[in-house]
């Protein structure tokens, strides 16, 4: 799986901006991985300058300065996400697979993306073959574990009690309390990362 490069421009006000845009240039300059850097990193911090320039002129001015920092912060936005795609490619060349894509995205800088694998719901539960348990079951997996939480109904706050982890896509929780509904969830975790919490199913306990 491709390892990429995270960026989340657009979650940073521009003071951060220009801390983030100084902090990759300096990481870059200098670093073997990455000898011809496009765009160049010149002109990253032009851009990085320009916007600074125009953020400080802004201070307390009218919407006409507050345009221009508008576009030259589009501008580095520009440059930055380019940049990106640059070490990506670098780092995810098979060549590079040593010390890894991973280790090569945090040298330049940028962040390494952390990517959530998803999962259709496919999840179910029923009752038990004895009295006070149930059954879940969910899709099956090629290798990795099946996580399990249950909680009682009507109890506050809500605390999700772990049921033992399993590599079979089924398991059993017993010694419920009869007539008592329960909420039970499931999740995975595999190579790629863990999956989230799938919705939550109920049923009372027979």
């Amino acid at each position: 799986m491709k390892t990429k490069v995270k960026l989340g421009l657009k979650d940073l006000n521009v003071p951060e901006l220009i801390t983030y845009s100084s902090h990759v240039v300096t990481k870059m300059t200098g670093n073997v991985f990455f000898p011809t850097p496009m765009p160049t990193l010149a002109k990253v911090t032009t851009a990085t300058t320009n916007l600074s320039n125009a953020y400080n002129s802004a201070l307390g001015a009218g919407p006409a300065q507050t345009a221009v920092v508008n576009q030259t912060r589009e501008l580095l936005e520009l440059l930055l996400t380019s940049l990106g795609a640059y070490v990506e490619g670098i780092a995810n060349d098979p060549a590079n697979a040593i010390p890894g894509a991973e280790a090569i995205i945090l040298s330049s800088g940028f962040e390494v993306k952390q990517v959530t694998p998803r999962q259709k719901q496919v999840f179910s539960v029923e009752h038990g073959n004895l009295s006070g348990s149930i059954d879940l079951l969910a899709a099956g997996i090629e290798r990795g574990i099946h996580d399990w939480q249950y909680h009682e109904d009507g109890i506050q706050p809500i605390v999700w009690i772990n049921a033992p982890s399993t590599n079979k896509a089924t398991t059993t929780i017993s010694n419920l309390v009869v007539g008592k509904r329960y909420f039970v969830r499931h999740r995975t975790v595999v190579s790629e990362g863990t999956t989230d919490w799938e919705e939550p199913l109920s049923i009372v306990v027979i």
